[in-house]
């Protein structure tokens, strides 16, 4: 449909009529929950956009037009033990997922994406991750073509490279975050570099950001670079998300932690990879972080623009003076600048100028909040749909039970200042004098300050903090509920995760018992 002769463009419109109409639908009876899912990415124009730069666009045209008729529409969904494929026809391919020697305590597939090798482009690769394993799938011949060791704890994220899709990060319990090359293969006998005093290469190994003393792995793809946890300025505890920027080479991360980090991206050295000599490149000094944005885990992030990012957090438990009064916030979503951009990005360059300093890696302030917003306390699974080309507005996907709540990003509103002046608990702003506040800041007290009750005083309590506006209440959206599937299955579970897909045209939906929707437009809004 159009007015004016424009398309019409959904999420632009009111909020009243849901904007999707559930097209699929399949639930298992004790089936293991589905646990993640990747949409396949790509459509008949991405090599003429910037993938591979453009060097493989004009030889691989009709072989590259081929294989999105076959894959677009497809759906990776990961499970216990196993991955999917969800064809467009509704077929579905399964993808085990070994476990030699049954060394791996828990199977359970963490994360799913798709990639591209780029010596063979038309074979699209499935990656799927289960506990501290990569493993790299051929889905044309259902064969593993990689199986890639190297974190020490269980991998909870992939972020595969915007133009460089034979690139992607892995996150993991282990504090730390590893770049992949599909170019290469497994390093098969480490080369680590000496720790002073010593004079042979460590074998500190995986946990300090090292090659591990066995080898790698198997088939294709090598651990090329890596964001180390630690004391230095890495995460302190799991790395629960990375987002690529969508420009340049810098890396966006979050965590266990409560902090938000941007590091640049770790220099390899792809000769001497070529030739088995390089050390693994380490990056332990981000350009910035802070853990004054968030007041729980960051289980998400995302590039709006060159500067500007979206993240959100979980509920979070706040303490104060006696158990009794500990209260729970629900998490946060926030909308915040990076100041430090243009200081380390100079104009038409790929790479940062140099690595972050002490004021920038150790709580920096250079951020500026545009907009906060309060979740639901169930809302752990928030998805961003932020288009690569800024051809549709960012959206904001909440699973809320049976319904999917969607929120365009651009419709968030700035976040107001703090009262003031600010009202001491139980009392008036007009309570204090002038002297009792400059005491107060000076640490002395009004009065006999040479009273011998020094020991009997009553701490000063502080009121709770003025509530976070509530997202659903404050901004208007759109939701996508379940009603037609219910009548075919009455006892169907909540949603889980969601993702929007396809230019958003359709949306994705997992949960337990293997349940799979998925929603698309209605025809009058294509």
């Amino acid at each position: 449909m159009q007015i004016d002769g424009q398309p019409r463009l959904w999420y632009r419109e009111p909020t009243t009529n849901s904007p999707f109409v559930l097209s699929r639908f399949a639930c298992g009876k004790d089936a293991p929950p589905f646990t993640a899912s990747a949409a396949f990415p790509w459509h008949m124009q991405s090599l003429d956009e910037d993938l591979f730069s453009g060097q493989l666009r004009e030889e691989n045209q009709d072989a590259w037009r081929a294989m999105v008729q076959t894959w677009g529409g497809s759906v990776l969904v990961g499970s216990h033990g196993c991955a999917f494929i969800v064809h467009k026809n509704g077929s579905r391919t399964h993808v085990k997922v070994p476990r030699p020697g049954q060394k791996e305590p828990d199977s359970t597939v963490r994360a799913v994406a798709w990639v591209l090798s780029s010596t063979a482009i038309t074979e699209p690769l499935a990656v799927v991750t289960a506990s501290k394993s990569v493993f790299i799938f051929n889905v044309t011949s259902m064969t593993i073509v990689g199986q890639l060791r190297g974190h020490g704890g269980e991998i909870l994220s992939i972020a595969v490279h915007p133009r460089w899709p034979h690139m992607f990060l892995t996150t993991s319990r282990d504090h730390s975050t590893r770049l992949y090359d599909l170019s290469y293969k497994p390093r098969e006998v480490p080369n680590n570099p000496p720790w002073p005093p010593s004079t042979k290469p460590s074998f500190a190994g995986t946990a300090f950001g090292l090659h591990s003393s066995e080898p790698e792995g198997n088939g294709i793809g090598r651990c090329v670079g890596v964001l180390v946890g630690g004391r230095a300025g890495g995460h302190r505890a799991a790395v629960f998300a990375a987002a690529w920027h969508p420009s340049v080479d810098i890396i966006a991360t979050g965590g266990m932690d409560r902090t938000v980090k941007i590091w640049r991206i770790p220099q390899v050295d792809h000769e001497k990879v070529k030739e088995d000599k390089e050390h693994l490149a380490r990056e332990d000094k981000p350009l910035f972080s802070t853990d004054l944005l968030h007041k729980s885990r960051v289980l998400g992030i995302a590039w709006l623009n060159k500067d500007t990012l979206i993240s959100y957090a979980a509920p979070a438990l706040m303490r104060r003076e006696h158990v009794e009064e500990m209260y729970e916030e629900p998490g946060e979503v926030a909308v915040w600048q990076w100041f430090g951009y243009s200081r380390y990005i100079k104009e038409g360059q790929l790479r940062p100028v140099t690595r972050g300093s002490i004021v920038d890696y150790r709580n920096s302030e250079s951020l500026r909040i545009y907009a906060l917003y309060a979740l639901p306390i169930q809302g752990l699974k928030v998805h961003f749909y932020i288009s690569r080309h800024q051809h549709h507005d960012p959206m904001l996907l909440v699973p809320d039970g049976r319904v999917i709540r969607i929120f365009n990003i651009s419709h968030f509103k700035s976040k107001q200042p703090p009262d003031f002046p600010f009202e001491q608990g139980g009392g008036s702003k007009e309570d204090d004098s002038t002297a009792q506040l400059t005491a107060k800041m000076s640490n002395v007290e009004v009065g006999d300050q040479n009273s011998e009750d020094e020991a009997d005083e009553v701490p000063e309590v502080y009121p709770l903090p003025k509530p976070v506006p509530r997202l659903f209440d404050e901004v208007p959206g759109w939701t996508v509920d379940v009603e037609r599937a219910r009548e075919l299955h009455p006892s169907m579970p909540d949603i889980d995760m969601c993702e929007l897909a396809w230019g958003g045209k359709v949306m994705i939906g997992i949960g337990k018992n293997g349940t799979f929707w998925q929603w698309r437009l209605r025809e009058a809004q294509v």
